[in-house]
């Protein structure tokens, strides 16, 4: 699995190297039976989804979208309840 991930090095296939890393690995064993089910499920929700910001923005670059600015906003309620 770690020959797949480029975090480490750019990878190529007949000469030809990709464009960006796409790829995320985790290892679900970390993960199974920490501290219950809701906890375990959040980080490995929370490591699954790392690296997909720097991707898209990796992305819009490459196509000559330019990110705009972030914005400041209030405390993030994470499970969607008022």
């Amino acid at each position: 699995m770690e020959e797949l991930d480029g975090d480490e090095k750019r990878l190529s296939f007949g000469g030809k190297y990709a464009s960006r890393d796409i790829v995320q690995f985790v290892e679900l064993r970390r993960h199974l039976g920490q501290r219950g089910g809701q906890h375990s499920q959040a980080l490995l929700a929370k490591d699954v989804l790392a690296e997909i910001p720097q991707q898209l923005v990796s992305w819009m670059r490459t196509h000559g979208y330019q990110p705009r600015p972030p914005t400041v906003q209030g405390p993030l309620n994470t499970y969607g309840l008022e």
